[in-house]
């Protein structure tokens, strides 16, 4: 077996823990954890407003905040 092709698992693999997801779920980096919140506050704009901002990151935090309210009211009908 050749020796130069061997992969290094380190490199692959995230270094942060990934959580076993039961019923699905997501998983948010702890350096980004409510930044989009702080954003909403600082600017006084709801997320549907941010939806419809030039920025790229803004939409897709915006965005992301929409589809997961409605997973998480789900998930409040299943307890």
């Amino acid at each position: 077996m050749d020796n130069s092709y061997q992969i290094d698992m380190a490199l692959i693999m995230p270094e942060y823990p990934i959580p076993k997801y039961k019923d699905g779920g997501i998983h948010i980096k702890k350096e980004n954890r409510g930044k989009f919140n702080a954003l909403k506050k600082r600017t006084g704009k709801s997320t549907e407003e941010l939806t419809h901002s030039k920025n790229p990151l803004t939409r897709k935090r915006a965005i992301f905040a929409q589809n997961f309210s409605k997973i998480a009211k789900r998930r409040k009908k299943r307890k």
